[in-house]
């Protein structure tokens, strides 16, 4: 398995800045190491109350992608509802042509 250890911790500073509580200890969400980058899902028994319904789950499944996304995460789904966060690619711009610098006349 591939570690990624700069992007986990990119991942779980962007959460915790926007108020995700993803730290250690009775946190809902954990973070761990993906394959592709890094995995945001539920943690089992984390809610002292039992576990959040499905219609909570989705509403923090859909804030933290938005969030991620906005950092500039690549982020998809699993089949089994956790978000799987990458680095976006770098963007390469190519260089400007070189044109004459007075070509009208």
């Amino acid at each position: 398995m591939a570690d990624h250890p700069e992007l986990f911790e990119d991942v779980t500073e962007a959460l915790a800045r926007a108020g995700f509580d993803s730290g250690p200890g009775r946190s809902p969400l954990w973070i761990g190491h993906h394959p592709d980058g890094v995995v945001v899902g539920w943690s089992p028994g984390a809610a002292p109350d039992g576990p959040p319904s499905e219609e909570a789950r989705a509403a923090v499944r859909a804030a933290a992608a938005l969030v991620l996304r906005e950092c500039g995460f690549l982020v998809t789904e699993t089949e089994e509802g956790a978000l799987v966060v990458c680095c976006a690619e770098p963007v390469t711009v190519p260089p400007e042509s070189e044109a004459p610098e007075q070509w009208w006349g």
